[in-house]
């Protein structure tokens, strides 16, 4: 039986996953809040290039809530659809760039991806030593994903003008 494209584990063995499924329940929790960040930015963001980048984040955030959800199904948790606290939060960030310029925003959220990016690792290698091949390629590939999302947002850090009007 299979529980959105993976095989669902027994209940005899759920009792190995559930410190994973702590986990990875705090895990969506930032995938919901990434997203929201995304979508602030991209309707907020003066720039062009920045506000396409954010709305194209927050796409892709849709397949990573999704696959997320989908891991944690068939592990047998009940995953969260979404998060008012987490949509305020990023609201709040978003809007905090008005007095603190966007830089230290955009370098917020570049370490929770790159946070994220770790978490995912950890969780493959330990589906690996549970012998869960399937799930541990999954969270391999969301790691990469999250890595290359904080390697760009670390490139408008690094380029973003020191001067003038920074806000978003």
């Amino acid at each position: 039986m299979e529980q959105g494209g993976f095989k669902v584990i027994p209940r005899e063995r759920r009792g190995a996953y559930r410190s994973l499924l702590r986990d990875l329940r705090r895990t969506l929790l930032s995938e919901i809040g990434a997203r929201a960040v995304y979508d602030h930015i991209a309707r907020r963001a003066r720039d062009s290039e920045l506000a396409a980048l954010a709305t194209e984040l927050n796409r892709e955030g849709v397949d990573l809530v999704s696959t997320v959800q989908a891991l944690i199904l068939s592990m047998g948790g009940q995953p969260r659809r979404t998060s008012i606290r987490r949509r305020v939060l990023a609201r709040l960030l978003v809007h905090s760039t008005r007095v603190t310029g966007a830089r230290p925003a955009l370098r917020l959220i570049r370490s929770a991806e790159d946070t994220v990016s770790r978490w995912y690792g950890d969780y493959a290698l330990f589906l690996v030593k549970l012998g869960d091949h399937e799930r541990a390629a999954a969270f391999e590939e969301l790691r990469l994903v999250k890595q290359r999302r904080a390697l760009i947002l670390g490139a408008w850090v690094d380029n973003l003008s020191r001067g003038g009007d920074r806000r978003l």
